[in-house]
């Protein structure tokens, strides 16, 4: 069983760690996630953040705090908003206030979950207004049995294109790619790892990074 589990483990992780030769900078993202709801529709989700890069040293970029809530209008779908502040650790940077709108179309199809994702993100960093409209196609499933129970490891991934549009400024293009394994710790928190590359601004200044997020989700 042990020698399954790093089969899996090396043929999801060793091509994002091929791509060291391509990447400009590492990224490790841990986080801690709170999901609860009402026993009704609403479903409310809050996270807290940190970023730092990792390129020379431990270098810290900044802390976020995210409020999300979603409501199921029905036939799979969500509809959402939320809110996120970020503090950087850069006196010479604005913070920012990110406000995001989103449609979300989830099924499962026996044990793989697909998830749709439509987001529309207003970011306010100082006086500069950005868009970004973004589309995410996210799949998962368990390792064990049809349902992901406590102690079990489940496969998540998922391919997201972003759109970004300024005034006085060159739209631009993201595209992110990430693939990783997550753990049922019990039937309220789960532990998950998540190997995430990314393309930034791929039409003109192409930058690379690597995301690790490392994040705890708790479901109240």
């Amino acid at each position: 069983m042990t020698s399954y589990y790093f089969r899996i483990f090396a043929f999801l992780f060793m091509p994002l760690i091929s791509t060291a030769q391509v990447v400009n900078n590492y990224i490790v993202q841990p986080s801690i996630n709170v999901r609860w709801d009402n026993s009704g529709r609403w479903k409310f989700n809050s996270a807290l953040e940190h970023r730092s890069v990792v390129n020379n040293g431990w270098n810290a970029l900044h802390v976020q705090a995210v409020q999300f809530a979603s409501y199921e209008v029905g036939f799979y779908s969500q509809i959402g908003m939320g809110v996120m502040y970020r503090e950087l650790f850069d006196d010479q940077r604005p913070e920012e206030l990110r406000l995001t709108e989103q449609f979300v179309y989830a099924r499962k199809y026996n044990n793989l979950k697909i998830a749709h994702r439509l987001r529309w993100d207003q970011r306010i960093r100082g006086e500069n207004l950005t868009y970004r409209w973004r589309y995410r196609l996210s799949g998962s499933f368990p390792l064990n049995g049809a349902t992901v129970d406590a102690t079990e490891f489940y496969l998540t991934s998922s391919i997201e294109t972003i759109f970004i549009a300024q005034a006085n400024e060159k739209p631009g293009y993201d595209q992110r790619v990430a693939i990783g394994l997550g753990r049922a710790l019990s039937n309220n928190i789960k532990l998950q790892l998540v190997n995430e590359y990314r393309w930034e601004n791929y039409t003109n200044l192409i930058n690379r990074s690597l995301f690790i997020n490392l994040g705890v989700f708790y479901s109240l």
